[in-house]
């Protein structure tokens, strides 16, 4: 990181450009690279004035050195107890940051994308600056660090939320992986320069998405049924050794062939048409393909299908059919 930063203080951040005799490929690629990449940043107006003002690099530096130092000395002081262990990978060992500090980070990394960016902005692909591009590189890695040193600070708000909205010990992994998307989207986004605590702003991110998939597999298991491995192969046998009728096919054709006695034309065609009961190479359909060959709306099909199915009661008779324990 020293390296990194020592480089960026020592080059003019206006990159004057000289006459480039040659320009070979890999220089090219890298400047393809950045002008393809897309460079995220919130706007702050204070960054206009700021093009001929040195970033303060020296001391994210040391910022970041202080912040890792820290990190160190809380790992050393860890306990071994097994339930810790358990769930230090998503309790990072950096520290939390105060609101000063938070500031601090997200200022120098929206800064650093902005100039990368304005870089980027008047580079050429098929002339590019070498300067430019080693310049744009560099402020983009550096911000990537900064990127970083967020995410770790804010691990154990991301694995405190996913234990709570996990339903056992299996699915905690499975939340903080998501859970932690969601925090890079929301580090991208924060706008520090409204003065709230980005731990705020993360928690709503996180707790909206985790609510909404707590929903949509809420959903999931009122469909699926949740039983024993044992009790549904023996539903299913029950099934097939008592069937309803002895003959079901018999007693559809019957009662098709008496169902113009109740039915008028457009019911007894919709019946047909949604149970695939027509000619034999015809397959059922959907109540929205039936709403469209009538050219009605797919909630007056589905009236007038359970209409017709009412009518279609009258014409059982249990002691004709053998029908087991069906009521006319």
């Amino acid at each position: 990181m020293s390296t990194v930063i020592e480089d960026v203080v020592t080059e003019d951040f206006r990159c004057p450009t000289a006459p480039e005799v040659k320009v070979d490929s890999s220089l090219r690629k890298r400047a393809g690279k950045l002008l393809k990449t897309e460079v995220r940043f919130v706007y702050v107006e204070e960054f206009e004035g700021l093009d001929d003002d040195d970033l303060p690099l020296v001391a994210l530096e040391e910022l970041l050195e202080t912040l890792r130092q820290t990190g160190a000395e809380q790992a050393s002081s860890v306990s071994s107890d097994a339930v810790q262990q358990a769930d230090r990978e998503w309790q990072a060992d950096d520290p939390l940051l105060t609101f000063e500090q938070e500031q601090f980070l997200f200022r120098s990394m929206n800064l650093l994308r902005y100039r990368a960016n304005c870089i980027r902005s008047r580079l050429s692909e098929e002339r590019p600056s070498a300067a430019k591009v080693r310049l744009a590189e560099k402020l983009l890695e550096l911000s990537e660090a900064v990127r970083g040193q967020l995410v770790r600070s804010n691990l154990r708000l991301v694995g405190a939320i996913a234990r709570k909205f996990s339903a056992g010990f299996a699915e905690v992994d499975d939340c903080s992986s998501d859970g932690c998307m969601i925090l890079l989207g929301a580090i991208d986004r924060f706008d520090y320069s409204r003065g709230y605590r980005f731990s705020t702003y993360a928690t709503h991110s996180i707790q909206r998405y985790f609510f909404r998939s707590w929903k949509v597999r809420a959903r999931r298991r009122e469909k699926i049924p949740c039983t024993s491995a044992e009790v549904l192969p023996e539903v299913a046998e029950m099934d097939n050794e008592a069937p309803i009728c002895p003959d079901p096919h018999h007693a559809v054709d019957t009662l098709l062939s008496r169902a113009p006695e109740v039915l008028d034309e457009r019911e007894l065609w919709i019946v047909k048409s949604r149970f695939g009961l027509g000619p034999s190479d015809a397959g059922a359909k959907t109540l929205r393909e039936i709403a469209a060959d009538l050219g009605v709306s797919k909630e007056r099909v589905r009236q007038l299908q359970l209409k017709a199915m009412e009518k279609l009661k009258t014409l059982l008779d249990p002691t004709e059919f053998n029908l087991d324990g069906v009521a006319a």
